[in-house]
């Protein structure tokens, strides 16, 4: 249990829920659905819990309070529509908002697991307490899922797979979150050579990029991906990240 802010170093620490609360706007109040989390670094662990209850105390009040806060309102706006896949437009400046929530909450996820199964390096979580948004050493995409129909297909789901040395700062990573028909995905490359950079996604008819912020996003995309597609979208077996030089 983490006695420190993990982002500053500093006290007290306070609870940060996972997901905030405002986002029961979004989720079917009908059907209790659960969040499903796996992750993998030789081992895969599973998590459940109803999507809005999960908690970590591992911040401190100022940071709670303070620029995390502000990286929640900063998608509230379209969030609940992405998630719903109710129309809406995403210009590079909700594309920033949403990469820099999405890697926010993937590390706040991190931390409803032990320390021995979480993937993400601490030097992440300075590095990103620093800039406030994904690194150069991250890209970000994302799709657009069918809302799920019942229990059989998690409303919340996240998954995160690590390549590399458990612990090193330069591991490789995929992190992928899915709420609802929003899916958000943030791969982090070892670290770059100087005078390179790496290559960003190209845009498909499932996926689009958002980190580094691109064309704008007309939501829903017009394909869907299968629900059935998101254990080979989450870890595949290689991490391809093609490194260009500037």
């Amino acid at each position: 249990m983490a006695k420190v802010c993990v982002f500053c170093g500093g006290t007290p620490l306070t609870k940060e829920h996972v997901l905030p609360r405002w986002l029961k706007v979004a989720l079917d109040p009908t059907v209790r659905r659960h969040r499903y989390i796996r992750l993998s670094n030789g081992t895969v662990r599973q998590h459940d819990s109803t999507p809005l209850d999960a908690q970590v105390k591992i911040v401190c009040s100022e940071c709670n309070s303070g620029w995390m806060n502000q990286l929640e309102e900063n998608v509230r706006q379209f969030l609940p529509d992405l998630i719903r896949g109710n129309a809406c437009t995403l210009n590079t400046e909700a594309q920033r908002a949403l990469a820099s929530w999405s890697v926010k909450t993937m590390l706040m996820l991190q931390y409803t697991h032990p320390a021995a199964v979480r993937v993400i390096p601490v030097s992440d979580l300075t590095r990103f307490h620093d800039v406030r948004e994904p690194t150069s050493s991250m890209l970000g995409r994302m799709g657009f899922m069918n809302y799920p129909p019942d229990d059989s297909v998690p409303l919340v789901d996240t998954l995160c797979q690590g390549y590399g040395i458990s612990g090193a700062d330069d591991i490789a990573w995929i992190s992928t979150l899915k709420i609802g028909c929003m899916v958000v995905q943030v791969l982090r490359a070892p670290k770059l050579a100087e005078g390179h950079i790496l290559a960003p996604f190209s845009a498909s008819s499932v996926l689009r990029p958002v980190w580094p912020p691109h064309d704008t996003i007309e939501w829903p995309l017009r394909a869907a991906i299968p629900y059935e597609s998101m254990m080979d979208l989450a870890h595949p077996e290689v991490l391809n990240m093609p490194i260009v030089p500037l």
